[in-house]
């Protein structure tokens, strides 16, 4: 596997949203049509990690619509 520094990573990231934002590019859903398994798969996943989530206190219940995700200790995100 190749081996990618994560600042490298981030800049070239950032780079590529500046660009796609210049040309008025936007981030389509995926069309895929997904069999009924899979949908329930993924879903299941999904609670799995949110609950993981609210475990290791990195997702934070402010209200009734309004969460708080940290993803370290020095910052967070209002949702």
């Amino acid at each position: 596997m190749r081996k990618v520094r994560y600042a490298d990573y981030l800049k070239r990231r950032a780079d590529f949203v500046v660009k796609r934002a210049k040309l008025g590019l936007k981030r389509e859903a995926s069309s895929r049509m997904r069999d009924e398994e899979e949908r329930k798969l993924l879903l299941e996943f999904d609670r799995a990690r949110l609950e993981r989530w609210k475990k290791e206190g990195k997702l934070v219940k402010l209200g009734p619509r309004k969460y708080r995700f940290r993803t370290s200790n020095l910052e967070s995100f209002n949702i």
